[in-house]
């Protein structure tokens, strides 16, 4: 089901960076971002009659005047983007099965969907010569389409990447004559002004160094499988959890990070049992007390805050129980949403920023703990993109070659689709435990 390349190309900017914004400067929360490219995959189940791609990539060409950094370079070496205008690299790609055949193996393999990726084209994150952004637009048989995104972490979020691929899906709709964008296509520069409140720096005296001990070090492979927890499922779960009455009204997110949280718990430890470590990439955008131009609230790049949640074995007989997962992860989220909102300097939040990553850092240094990554895109609204052919049919990450987990709202909005990675010893004992078989399919 893999699919044929058909072209590689290089898209730049339809109007040449000005000289004033060729130096894109980075912020510290892209220094401590992890060197990585991130996956999204939009699928839809036609491509218009007659429509040409051509137009998705003048499309994109327009957008890149706007969120210029993306067609620029990252140079390592200064720790800022070149803005070069070398461009956005886009693969295109055929594929000779009909989407719906593909999307029935695929979500049950999620391996399937990194064809509709360009990993094989995009080098190491830190390269010079790597490109920001990496596009892979897929046809299948039947006239469905798929456009697959690879993201450097270096200067994207989750809240950068919706506004980019926002902005290009309606700038596309424009050139075909579409009316079915929610939204008009954006006429202003991307802000990239994180740097003028956090610029990069040593962060050496700050930021403690990782070790990671040999306990750790894993060697099986890392596998991708996707569990998707319905509306039943998540009903079924809050009624558990309201049994507490400290806890009311608990979230769908809440109670399917808890879930997924008390069966990485529960695997079983190939040394003395462990601690367990949970955290969450905390979108800081609107959530603090600092105040400029340009505002913080809708500036591009990395600005997000490293959650921790922490889990004792020396309490795992009461502590096991879903409903004090629930507790301690809000607790812990509403305790740093009120710290943050009272900040209103910018070295009061680095502190506080600086203050989890080291523990999260002591936590992964530690063959005592172990530490789970998740990073939550709910409530993004990547089911309302389109290019001009209408809503995507599946929005998903595919597979990454770390432990991590993230979460996606499914396609009727009241679903929560979990894509999990791995290491596949720890996958075989995850999808045998009681509740991820109960309350996922």
């Amino acid at each position: 089901m893999e699919g044929k390349i058909v072209s590689r190309r290089f898209v730049k900017p339809s109007v040449p960076t000005p000289d004033h914004l060729r130096t894109c400067k980075l912020s510290i929360f892209d220094q401590l971002a992890p060197p990585a490219h991130v996956p999204l995959v939009f699928i839809y189940e036609k491509f218009p009659v007659g429509g040409k791609l051509e137009q998705l990539v003048n499309s994109l060409s327009e957008t890149l005047t706007r969120f210029y950094p993306f067609a620029g370079r990252f140079v390592k070496d200064g720790f800022y983007i070149d803005c070069n205008d070398d461009g956005v690299l886009c693969v295109e790609a055929k594929n000779d099965s009909d989407l719906s055949d593909f999307l029935k193996v695929a979500m049950q393999n999620m391996h399937l969907v990194n064809d509709l990726v360009p990993w094989a084209d995009v080098g190491e994150t830190t390269l010079a010569t790597t490109p920001i952004i990496g596009i892979k637009v897929t046809i299948f048989k039947c006239g469905g389409i798929a456009v697959g995104t690879l993201a450097s972490h270096v200067i994207t979020d989750g809240f950068t990447a919706d506004k980019f691929i926002h902005d290009w899906s309606t700038t596309s709709g424009d050139l075909l004559g579409s009316t079915n964008h929610a939204t008009a296509p954006f006429s202003e520069m991307a802000n990239f002004g994180v740097p003028l409140y956090f610029p990069s720096r040593d962060l050496s005296m700050d930021i403690k160094n990782i070790t990671m001990p040999s306990s750790k070090m894993k060697q099986s492979k890392i596998v991708t499988k996707r569990f998707v927890f319905n509306e039943k499922s998540m009903s079924t779960l809050k009624a558990k959890v309201q049994d507490n009455v400290n806890l009311t009204k608990p979230t769908r997110v809440e109670v399917v990070i808890s879930t997924i949280w008390k069966a990485l718990i529960s695997l079983p430890s190939t040394s003395k049992p462990r601690d367990s470590t949970l955290y969450l990439h905390l979108n800081l955008r609107g959530r603090t007390g600092i105040t400029g131009t340009p505002p913080l609230a809708s500036s591009c790049g990395n600005f997000y805050l490293e959650l921790p949640t922490r889990f004792k074995q020396d309490t795992k007989s009461e502590g096991m129980v879903l409903q004090n997962l629930v507790g301690s992860f809000r607790k812990s989220l509403r305790t740093s949403l009120t710290n943050c909102s009272k900040i209103s300097s910018t070295d009061g939040l680095f502190s506080e920023v600086a203050k989890h990553v080291n523990g999260i850092r002591e936590d992964k240094s530690s063959d005592e703990v172990d530490v789970w990554l998740l990073s939550s895109l709910c409530r993004f609204p990547f089911y309302e993109v389109d290019f001009g052919w209408g809503k995507p049919k599946w929005v998903t990450t595919g597979g990454l070659p770390v432990e991590i987990i993230f979460l996606l709202d499914t396609k009727c909005g009241t679903g929560i689709e979990a894509i999990i990675n791995l290491h596949e010893t720890d996958m075989v004992q995850f999808e045998k435990d009681p509740d991820i078989i109960a309350f996922t399919s």
